[in-house]
């Protein structure tokens, strides 16, 4: 089974609109003391997952396949979170020439900058079975570890400030939450 998708899958998809939209960085109305805040959020949260379960990485939990900036194709829904991760076993590779994947990742990371954006996102993460959602928001210096619960999230933890961290499903990291914080 491949989970990438095909020049005609993608050119199907462009010319039938899909009818619920997830917000693309392109799309939120971000000031810019928040888009900066956003984006050093991502990238240093990207940084300390994919060096520590990243490609031929051997850690308890597992290898993943982490990136970012790349398009998920859900049902009706084509959605942009700012880091997504599989399991290696579910999706060992990316193939060439695919502009998205249309296998549900395992978990999503969403660096808030938007209001809208979790009531928008998390039921449609539900619907497609996403077990783990990390919702960072840069301006409160807060991470929420949100699990799958029937066709709900429920909150598993709440963390703040610049304590040290496990969170799952990447409990083998001790992740320092200052790292995310432009300060």
């Amino acid at each position: 089974m491949t989970a990438m998708l095909s020049s005609a899958s993608v050119s199907h998809l462009e010319s039938h609109p899909p009818r619920r939209k997830g917000l693309s960085l392109a799309t939120r109305s971000v000031s810019s003391r928040s888009a900066a805040l956003h984006a050093y959020a991502a990238s240093q949260l990207g940084a300390e997952l994919i060096a520590t379960y990243g490609a031929g990485r051997s850690t308890p939990g597992g290898s993943w396949l982490l990136l970012s900036g790349l398009e998920i194709h859900l049902g009706q829904s084509v959605l942009s979170p700012d880091l997504i991760g599989w399991r290696r076993e579910r999706l060992p590779r990316v193939s060439r020439g695919s502009s998205g994947i249309a296998l549900a990742p395992d978990w999503v990371c969403e660096v808030l900058s938007h209001p809208e954006e979790r009531a928008h996102l998390l039921p449609l993460y539900a619907r497609e079975g996403i077990r783990h959602v990390w919702l960072v928001d840069p301006e409160v210096r807060t991470l929420e570890e949100l699990q799958l619960d029937g066709r709900r999230y429920s909150l598993s933890a709440l963390h703040s400030g610049s304590s040290t961290v496990r969170a799952e499903p990447f409990n083998a990291l001790e992740l320092p939450l200052r790292l995310l914080w432009a300060d």
